[in-house]
């Protein structure tokens, strides 16, 4: 009927989304080749700095793949490796001007445990070098969310209804970033640094 497309385009979020719904629509959410195109929009959507709305993409895809196909089919192994891809919490450190992972917060959340640090990969990813890799200890000032990086704010008193509200971070300029929010009807807001914290388990919805 038209509507699929051949053009390898898969890094583009609007071509993505509409072949997504184009299979989910003629297959239903199981098959593989939905499975298979939704990887690809979530790959767009963390692309484009919307890591939230990627990482729930994919732990719906792998669910449904685990139930259906079980857990050492294609799909589903696919599937759950992009979504441990996703959920790296990128960050900057300041003091090294180096990328690391999070990997939690600790001393009542005043400093971040990272890991690091970390390479560039094709297609927006990143990878450990072991030989090279450190794990640090560092007070959160000195540690800055990557682009596209689950967090929530905190500490907010003019705007206190944003207090626990997840989005993840669009841009950042002079230690404030933008954050576009999951919940429907909130407007992106430019967030302090000190008023933001690293999400690294999405709560269910």
């Amino acid at each position: 009927n038209g509507e699929e497309i051949s053009t390898d385009e898969g890094n583009d979020q609007e071509f993505s989304q509409r072949q997504y719904k184009y299979w989910l629509e003629k297959l239903g959410e199981q098959h593989p080749i939905t499975i298979r195109r939704g990887e690809l929009l979530a790959h767009a959507l963390y692309c484009s700095n919307q890591g939230v709305a990627a990482e729930r993409l994919l732990m719906k895809l792998a669910a449904v793949s685990r139930q259906v196909h079980g857990p050492t089919h294609n799909c589903t192994l696919s599937a759950a490796f992009a979504l441990k891809d996703v959920k790296q919490r990128r960050v900057f450190i300041d003091s090294r001007r180096q990328w690391f992972h999070a990997v939690r917060y600790e001393n009542d959340g005043m400093s971040c445990v990272v890991r690091g640090p970390v390479v560039e990969a094709a297609g927006g990813s990143s990878s450990m070098q072991e030989e090279h890799m450190v794990t640090l200890s560092l007070p959160i000032t000195h540690v800055f969310p990557g682009p596209g990086t689950p967090v929530a704010c905190q500490g907010l008193s003019e705007r206190a209804h944003l207090n626990g509200k997840i989005g993840d971070t669009r841009g950042y300029n002079n230690g404030k970033f933008e954050v576009h929010f999951e919940e429907a009807g909130l407007e992106p807001a430019i967030i302090s640094h000190e008023n933001l914290r690293i999400v690294f388990e999405l709560p269910d919805l």
